[in-house]
């Protein structure tokens, strides 16, 4: 009888072995339908998966079971009525024979883009390919694609989507200092006829912690930051292309009054975007990571920097303060350290390194709280070669 008893043991352990190591095993609903799955489909190519309804087709889309805790289970109940998804096209994720009643049948398990709609269907209710109403994104890609943009006519109407590009999300001529980082190209299609579009987060004046992202229309974009500097409050010193671009940036920037009165002080140094890169990385701490650590770049084409850490150290203490007050501290300083006026005025041989965030409204690097952006600093160095 003991055999007999460890006999049964040993076929009933070696039955729920396999039915844990079978990923097809066959998987009973509540609703008396059971699934087995014959085959789960990770392919990102999304020609090769893509289906539309059958809008004379009668069947349904029946609810799934989505994760192993979800309440929802397979063939619940009815959730959409295929004849009703005009402009949805439809992804095959799953496909299952599913029995009830003593029959069987294979259904697909199928979602669109955002997983909207998802669920079981007959493959009958379907039809191969994109659904030929509306927009439809037939390509995508990720990765590689950082990049940023603006709007080539700020006057224009240029819209920023959502992905089926039903709903307007935002207009850039309502953001005239806007950049769009791109983080995807797509081709989307509608009427036949193929258009490329960008993935964006969309910042509406450089610096604000409401991000708006979307789909916008390539051909209505160039690439490149926003030089509409009257309209923008702060531009990261990694944006700008070169000194003349940065000094345009001081001279019509919305919060760059302190850096203009700054740049005066020195009639005969100009300003240059390479030392202006040093000043912020090297002989400041508003670049620094997002860490709190030093980022420093390499100094290499500038020698003699002179830099004016009381100054700096001043400016900080007092960054409520005017920008009034700022400046006649800044020059009060400066006589104090040597730099008269005649003096400042007899250094055509320097370059003016400089980036001034001025009590900017901004937002923290993690929780995107709103806070306050400060940074001041400046230096003068000679370029290599010169006398």
């Amino acid at each position: 009888m003991k055999r007999i008893i460890k006999l049964v043991g040993i076929i009933v352990a070696f039955a729920a072995l396999i039915a844990i190591t079978n990923p097809q095993a066959v998987q009973a609903a509540p609703s008396g339908y059971r699934v087995k799955v014959l085959n789960t489909i990770y392919s990102d190519d999304l020609p090769e998966n893509a289906y539309h309804a059958n809008l004379n087709s009668k069947a349904y889309i029946w609810s799934s079971k989505r994760y192993p805790f979800d309440k929802q289970k397979d063939f619940q109940r009815r959730l959409y009525k295929v004849s009703k998804l005009k402009g949805v096209t439809l992804f095959v994720q799953k496909t299952a024979r599913v029995y009830h009643n003593r029959k069987s049948a294979i259904y697909y398990y199928v979602a669109d883009k955002s997983n909207g709609y998802q669920g079981w269907v007959r493959p009958s209710a379907l039809i191969k390919g994109f659904s030929p109403y509306g927009y439809q994104i037939i390509k995508e890609k990720w990765g590689h694609q950082s990049a940023t943009f603006h709007a080539k006519n700020a006057k224009q109407n240029v819209g920023i989507w959502n992905w089926r590009h039903t709903k307007k999300r935002a207009n850039l001529k309502n953001y005239p200092g806007a950049n769009l980082y791109r983080l995807a190209t797509v081709t989307m299609m509608h009427h036949q006829k193929q258009s490329t579009y960008y993935y964006v987060h969309l910042t509406p004046d450089g610096n604000s912690s409401k991000i708006i992202s979307g789909y916008v229309s390539a051909s209505q974009v160039e690439a490149g930051h926003n030089t509409n500097y009257p309209e923008i409050d702060y531009t990261s010193i990694d944006q700008f292309t070169d000194s003349a671009d940065y000094n345009s940036y001081i001279q019509k920037g919305k919060k760059q009054k302190l850096a203009r009165e700054i740049v005066k002080l020195f009639p005969n140094s100009p300003v240059d975007l390479g030392l202006s890169k040093i000043a912020a990385y090297d002989y400041d701490t508003f670049n620094n990571t997002s860490d709190g650590d030093p980022n420093p770049i390499s100094k290499q084409g500038y020698t003699d920097i002179k830099q004016f850490p009381s100054i700096q150290k001043w400016l900080y203490a007092h960054e409520k303060a005017s920008n009034a007050t700022k400046l006649a501290g800044i020059k009060q300083l400066l006589d104090k350290e040597g730099y008269s006026a005649s003096k400042r005025a007899s250094m055509s041989g320097y370059k003016l390194g400089i980036q001034i965030v001025n009590n900017i409204k901004g937002y923290e690097d993690e929780s995107r709280d709103a806070t306050r952006w400060n940074g001041y600093v400046f230096i003068l160095a000679r370029p290599d070669g010169s006398s």
